[in-house]
């Protein structure tokens, strides 16, 4: 197919639909996605990869870059350092996801030309393992919209206006030329539906809105998606929520609140963290409260958090100062210390900000 036509279509609609973003930083993604689609052109040989427990986004961009390349009559292999959550499975595509120990196997006689990452704020986030193993022989291509997001690949299309990496996916396919099309429109839609709390955060923009109805132009059942991901919850996950709610504790002002999830309460109910998802949006909703957190016990003694922010409070900065990162109303972040000790240390520089506030 003639890509250099879907980069004039692109112009046109970048101009027209986005009116209010600056010219000139639309003239340079503009590039960039023309830059990509040469690529896609170019060579034949991809892989794909995304960030650790792959959420919504995460996976629905993904799968939409993989439907495109295969279009595109290339080779490519997705490869994800942890498994599909349960409520995932019914992506198209995503049969095609294999993990880590399938590398060696798929890439025994030569590496893939271009790796592509999407949704990852560092190539770290997607593996350790998986990053050594996807050394590409030409170009690493990432793709992203997070604010703490690092410029690690020799492409780089980091839009943090962007509602979610499904968006800027959604413009990069628009380009081309190709269809969108109902498969990928799940993929897309999926992406956009998570990453805007289902259209109730403040990402859920005019242009977003306009994404999601062209989506469902192309047959996407808004209540099916809806009902995969949110509907859909095994019995263990509720005999998880109701124990870890039983760990609930706040500041002295009320502000921040946190639960804590050890490996004792995964395994006596038998999950793993994916089966995390949303719960601290529980504790979001308390009134008084402007910072939610998660503290989770990771197998090695370590402790993971996931924040959300209510108002003001930067969590992303907060993540931040101890090499995580995300978005300024919801982030995470590693800290290589017990659960309690992390915790404390955590809470502490979320109270600073708050007091800055």
């Amino acid at each position: 197919m003639d890509l250099a036509s879907g980069f004039f279509a692109l112009s046109v609609y970048s101009i027209t639909i986005f009116p209010t973003i600056d010219y000139i930083r639309t003239k340079l993604m503009v590039q960039k996605y023309f830059e990509v689609l040469n690529l896609f052109g170019q060579y034949k040989h991809f892989a794909l990869s995304t960030h650790l427990n792959p959420d919504g986004d995460a996976l629905g961009s993904e799968l939409a870059i993989y439907s495109v390349l295969k279009e595109l009559d290339k080779r490519v292999h997705i490869f994800n350092s942890d498994p599909t959550p349960d409520n995932y499975h019914f992506l198209p595509f995503r049969q095609h996801i294999k993990p880590p120990s399938e590398v060696r196997k798929v890439y025994s006689n030569f590496s893939p030309e271009v790796l592509v990452v999407l949704d990852a704020g560092s190539l770290s986030r997607i593996g350790d393992k998986l990053a050594r193993q996807l050394q590409p022989t030409e170009f690493i291509v990432n793709i992203d919209h997070h604010q703490t997001s690092v410029p690690f690949g020799d492409i780089n299309i980091i839009e943090t206006q962007a509602s979610s990496t499904s968006e800027i996916v959604y413009r990069i396919i628009q380009s081309s030329g190709l269809e969108i099309g109902k498969e990928r429109a799940i993929c897309l839609y999926t992406g956009l539906m998570f990453d805007t709390g289902c259209f109730r955060y403040s990402n859920s923009t005019s242009t977003a809105h306009k994404m999601a109805a062209d989506l469902i132009e192309e047959g996407v059942s808004v209540d099916e998606v809806y009902r995969h991901v949110y509907d859909t919850v095994p019995k263990i996950r509720l005999h998880l929520l109701g124990d870890v709610l039983q760990t609930l504790e706040t500041s002295s002002d009320g502000k921040i609140a946190w639960l804590k999830v050890t490996q004792k309460t995964l395994r006596k109910n038998g999950c793993d963290f994916s089966q995390l998802e949303g719960f601290v949006n529980y504790i979001r909703s308390i009134d008084s409260v402007e910072v939610a957190i998660i503290a989770g016990e990771l197998e090695n003694g370590f402790t993971k958090f996931s924040l959300r922010s209510k108002n003001r409070v930067d969590v992303g900065r907060i993540c931040g100062l101890y090499g995580g990162g995300g978005h300024q109303k919801a982030a995470g972040c590693l800290i290589e210390k017990p659960i309690d000790e992390a915790l404390a240390q955590l809470t502490d520089a979320t109270q600073l900000q708050i007091d800055e506030y």
